[in-house]
């Protein structure tokens, strides 16, 4: 049986999980370890593996249950590597944590002690690969607990506006918001048909952009469309761009822009204030002399930030695809030309990450106007957290129609291309300023209590003026779960309890309660930061594990120690 030790505990700060194997081949187990731990910090701290059992201490004890059957699949060699690794990494990790965008704010809510527990989970995912498995689609972590908590996905939060999540999916949503501000936006309408299209092809200054108004990731966007011939081809690469998947009516419109000079940028911002300035760069590859543009590719494709198999990649590889060789042959290249030593060859039009662009900072030279321009949209669709794409010749000046206009919006950017650009000053930092922010109201105090105290812990507290009288205090007792002394529900499993309990935001107080060291060596102390641990006479009387909590305090990860 797979056990949790929840939170800071006997032997560490980390949660644990403890996997019993029934195999003897730890070789490989050991492999896949290693491969995760070499991914980013946060999936595991440490881990301690014998031929009878596979301890792990990471702030994200869900992946490694969810892991235990497939590891022990392995360890008895009833799997291979390869196949462990593509449930573990290729499919859950892919499915549970996903990217840069994610990984960092978890990083930095791991650094300020704030909780972190799954959200929205539909079902365990623990079947081994040898019973045949499948992994629920879930990347949503409640950070902080009780109220005032809230929920991530990637950077998006619930703290953005429905309306805002609404608008940002549909540029044709976007555009009429950007109309009535009256801020700068280049002519467009959406076509329904090439006769349509052609209707209205002489209306629009050339060249222009024929795009799908639902979010595809860069797809079905052709640009420096100047003929009707183009746009005509333009507007059927889209159709089938939109139809290569289940999509609603809303994402299957297709609209035509005037193209904007300049070069693309992503601006990020965070509860109503721009933070970050990102230009995005096509995709390009540098001759050599030597090797053909499609050696060239798959040389750039080697380099490990473009490995999407490793959830820390901060890019995409360079996919060889129609709209590449395409663009090639415009160039009068192929995927056979040499180019020449230095030379530089754009192989993608429109700078996305997605088809493998780079990126450069530009925090630091954005002018004023935009700034302003920005955060007006952001607040105005109430969006806590706004990428907005801007097409311009120069970002230091303002939107004019000679220098650039706004593209789209997006409340769930890949907050990766800002954190970590290729040129430039890395801004991680913007994820502990997103926490912050986001969890301003979060001021549920966490409190455990060992041993068996003669009084009601809420009174109690009440009486010393601890908790307020009109606190909502939610409390784990052994497998019992209660609110406000009310049993809401038993026969729970500690770790479920405390993460159940963790998650509920009418809590202005939690307490987990232990019958004594024994029960906390057990199940842990749940939380990764304590507000108060009060300790009862009798349980005091320990001095080796009161040793370990004070050695916690000092760690400021508890708080205040008290007798009761």
């Amino acid at each position: 049986m797979v056990k949790t030790v929840q939170g800071i505990n006997l032997e560490s700060e980390f949660s644990t999980v403890i996997i019993p194997l029934e195999g003897n081949n730890i070789g490989d187990v050991s492999s896949i370890l290693d491969k995760v731990a070499s991914f980013h910090s946060i999936f595991i701290k440490e881990y301690t593996l014998s031929t009878s059992t596979l301890t792990i201490r990471s702030k994200l004890p869900f992946l490694w249950r969810e892991s235990a059957n497939t590891l022990n699949d392995l360890s008895e060699s009833r799997i291979t590597l390869k196949k462990a690794e593509e449930y573990i990494i290729g499919s859950l990790i892919k499915n549970r944590i996903k990217s840069m965008s994610t990984i960092p704010i978890l990083e930095s809510a791991h650094k300020t002690k704030l909780e972190t527990t799954t959200a929205i989970l539909e079902t365990p995912i623990n079947k081994g690969l040898s019973e045949g498995y499948s992994t629920v689609f879930n990347r949503y972590f409640v950070i902080g607990c009780g109220k005032g908590s809230q929920i991530t996905g990637s950077i998006a939060s619930s703290k953005d506006a429905y309306i805002a999540q609404k608008i940002q999916k549909d540029k044709w949503s976007t555009n009429i918001l950007i109309e009535r501000l009256n801020l700068p936006l280049p002519k467009w309408q959406v076509i329904s048909n090439e006769k349509e299209l052609e209707e209205m092809w002489d209306d629009f200054e050339k060249p222009v952009v024929i795009k799908p108004t639902g979010l595809t990731g860069g797809k079905g966007v052709t640009v420096g469309i100047d003929s009707i011939e183009k746009a005509n081809k333009a507007f059927n690469f889209a159709i089938k761009a939109v139809g290569d998947q289940n999509r609603g009516e809303w994402q299957k419109k297709i609209m035509i822009q005037e193209q904007v000079k300049g070069e693309d940028y992503r601006l990020l911002v965070i509860n109503g204030k721009l933070e970050i300035v990102t230009k995005r760069i096509p995709a390009f590859i540098i001759g050599d002399g030597k090797n053909t543009i499609k050696e060239l590719i798959e040389k750039e494709n080697e380099d490990p930030r473009r490995n999407v198999f490793n959830p820390a990649h901060i890019l995409k590889p360079i996919v060889i695809d129609a709209p590449l060789t395409e663009y090639l042959e415009e160039q009068g290249l192929t995927l056979t030309s040499i180019p020449q030593k230095g030379e530089k060859v754009n192989v993608r039009k429109v700078a996305s990450m997605s088809q493998g662009g780079i990126t450069e900072d530009f925090t630091d030279m954005v002018s004023k106007e935009i700034k302003i321009i920005v955060e007006s949209i952001a607040q105005s669709v109430h969006a806590f957290t706004l990428g907005v794409d801007v097409m311009c010749l120069d970002i230091s000046k303002p939107l004019t129609k000679d220098n650039g206009a706004i593209l789209e919006i997006n409340t769930m950017p890949e907050s990766y291309l800002n954190f970590f650009p290729v040129i430039g000053k890395q801004r991680s930092y913007v994820a502990d300023i997103y926490l912050k922010e986001l969890l301003k109201e979060n001021e549920c105090k966490k409190f455990v209590v060992i041993g068996q105290p003669k009084d009601d812990i809420p009174t109690l507290l009440r009486k010393r003026w601890t908790i307020k009288k009109e606190n909502t205090v939610g409390e784990i007792i052994e497998d019992r779960y209660y609110i406000n002394g009310i049993q809401i529900n038993e026969d729970l499993e500690r770790w479920e309890a405390v993460e159940a309990i963790k998650c509920n935001a009418s809590l202005d107080v939690i307490i987990l309660h232990s019958r004594d060291w024994s029960d906390v060596k057990e199940h842990g102390l749940g939380f990764d930061h304590i507000n108060c641990l009060y300790i009862t006479k009798e349980q005091s009387l320990d001095k080796e594990n009161m040793k370990i909590v004070n050695k916690y305090k000092t760690a400021k990860l508890i708080d205040k120690i008290k007798t009761i």
